[in-house]
């Protein structure tokens, strides 16, 4: 019974530690920029997309939460086009190769821009627990900071700042 509640408290402590660590950006806060290469190998700077409306993924092929975050956006893919919205997935220490079979074996289509990241976007942004998930405006702000969000979530706060933007 001491082993049960001891187990309990010790991953509640974790949890807590996890996600306070988390520095989450506040709405109407300037989005960190940061160097990395794509998928193909070209140098991006995430504010080359400054202009637009990005979702930013960032996570790993290995993180389960990652996976499940990848298949909500996937079913959003067809209305984050009709709102002109730039899906951007960084892929948090990932090689190239892993990235192209993860893609490929969770039948994801490949993001607008695929990043691999070096660590200047996980020091830039704070990482400390996966995956992040961002509404960046186009004027570089961040809209929402979040960890993991349904589908549904995802399409809520994407309306909300449209019917804002309006």
């Amino acid at each position: 019974m001491k082993i049960r509640i001891f187990s309990t408290v010790l991953i509640a402590i974790c949890f807590f530690i996890a996600t306070s660590a988390h520095a989450f950006y506040k709405a109407g806060e300037a989005a960190p920029d940061f160097n990395a290469r794509t998928l193909d190998g070209k140098t991006i700077k995430l504010s080359d997309l400054k202009g637009k409306t990005l979702l930013v993924e960032m996570g790993t092929t290995w993180c389960p939460s990652c996976h499940e975050l990848a298949k909500q956006i996937e079913g959003l893919r067809t209305e984050l086009k009709e709102n002109d919205i730039v899906f951007v997935s960084v892929y948090l220490g990932d090689s190239a190769d892993s990235i192209k079979s993860h893609t490929k074996d969770e039948n994801l289509t490949p993001a607008d821009f695929t990043i691999i990241d070096s660590g200047e976007a996980r020091r830039n942004y704070s990482i400390y627990s996966i995956p992040r998930l961002l509404l960046i405006d186009e004027n570089f702000k961040i809209v929402f900071d979040e960890m993991v969000l349904s589908g549904k979530q995802i399409k809520q706060r994407i309306e909300k700042h449209r019917a804002q933007s309006n």
